[in-house]
């Protein structure tokens, strides 16, 4: 047992009509059925990459590169739907469970937070309303699992009270599979073990202190590296040789004669390129930057713009707005959101932003959960004076 944290207090909220668990389920399940109705399984785009993957796998034991380690919870189960027979839907099912715990989660972390129930509901049906969130679940992409994986590792963390041996290893075996899961997944590595040390050891004597940040950095920068220098199709100075912002999108015609280490693909390689690129790096940084916030993308239609800008617009008003319930009342579940979500914007100015705000999408839950301080001061009732 190494602390301890003090539990949230639920307070009295207006009842919701009917049950509010009866109506988050009627809508996921509304949201979730008309996908699978107008679209089906989504088998375009990057499935062909883990069908491919998940064939190699059978035939000779492996995938092409060790870079598809990194997406093994995937290929496993395209894997194991080609070795059975089954339906790719056998996916698509396994995508839903998980979203739909990691739904039922977030709903319980929430009244956790703010003690309400009016509060949780409004967040969840929040997170249902993010369409581009939800719609990754009928994808035969890493993305659905990846988000239902990262939200239940952050929901679980908030709910720790008593830091034990059994919730430490849980917590390490849940950032195991979201490792496996997406490459992406070690950027949560940091914000957990920040959280952790926070929360349980800050009355740690400082020579302690220092001895497990330095071995957790230290861990974290060999693990990055590793990810990094997997091979396979990951070049990362190609988007800084043709200036891409959009993943996939270059914008120019041909190749910048840049300055590169010998390696490009490891963090000595990254530094390398910063120090003899600066002026070209900080144009992409807020170039990126633009990108991963904004939101907008030009090849999209209108109305997914309009939705995108008003839906993620009101959420960063509301957020900012909060900020100062979180400095006062729970700093440290601010320090997990903020460094995750700061994780994921250097990832974005270090790579290139992603074709369908992929990126930003990981972290969009945590979005709400900023804004939901606000939304809760919104929804009280006005005292009578009469």
């Amino acid at each position: 047992m190494f602390g301890k944290k003090n539990t949230p207090t639920l307070v009295n909220s207006r009842p919701i009509p009917g049950k509010p668990e009866f109506i988050l389920l009627a809508v996921w399940l509304l949201i979730n059925g008309f996908f699978l109705a107008y679209r089906g399984i989504y088998l375009e785009g990057e499935s062909a990459k883990y069908l491919d993957q998940a064939h190699l796998l059978l035939t000779t034991g492996a995938p092409e590169s060790p870079n598809y380690w990194l997406y093994t919870i995937q290929i496993l189960l395209v894997a194991c739907c080609l070795k059975f027979h089954l339906s790719l839907y056998f996916v698509v099912l396994i995508q839903l469970l998980f979203n739909g715990i990691a739904t039922a989660f977030f709903y319980k972390t929430l009244q956790y937070i703010f003690g309400d129930h009016r509060t949780a509901f409004i967040g969840t049906l929040l997170l249902l309303a993010d369409y581009f969130y939800q719609e990754f679940n009928t994808f035969l992409y890493t993305e659905s699992l990846f988000y239902s994986f990262t939200l239940i590792l952050s929901c679980y963390l908030i709910h720790i009270q008593t830091l034990t041996v059994k919730k430490g290893l849980t917590v390490a075996g849940l950032l195991v599979l979201i490792c496996i899961t997406r490459p992406t997944g070690i950027l949560f590595l940091p914000p957990a073990f920040l959280y952790l040390f926070l929360v349980f050891f800050r009355k740690m004597s400082a020579p302690k202190k220092i001895m497990l940040l330095a071995c957790i950095t230290v861990a974290f920068l060999f693990l990055l590296n590793l990810a990094l220098g997997s091979g396979g199709e990951l070049d990362f100075m190609l988007p800084f040789r043709d200036e891409r912002i959009i993943c996939g999108v270059p914008t120019l015609s041909g190749f910048l004669p840049i300055k590169t280490a010998a390696n490009g693909n490891s963090l000595y390689g990254l530094l390398y390129y910063i120090l003899h690129n600066t002026p070209q790096f900080i144009k992409m940084v807020g170039l990126r930057t633009r990108a991963f916030v904004g939101l907008y993308r030009d090849y999209f239609s209108t109305g997914h713009n309009i939705y995108l800008l008003v839906y993620f617009n009101c959420l960063h008003l509301l957020a900012l707005a909060s900020l100062g319930f979180w400095v006062k009342r729970d700093f440290n579940i601010l320090c997990y959101l903020i460094s995750a979500f700061a994780l994921t914007w250097l990832t974005v100015i270090l790579t290139c932003d992603d074709w369908h705000n992929r990126f930003y999408l990981t972290i969009s839950p945590f979005l709400i959960i900023l804004a939901m301080p606000t939304v809760q001061k919104l929804m009280k009732k006005p005292v009578n004076d009469n």
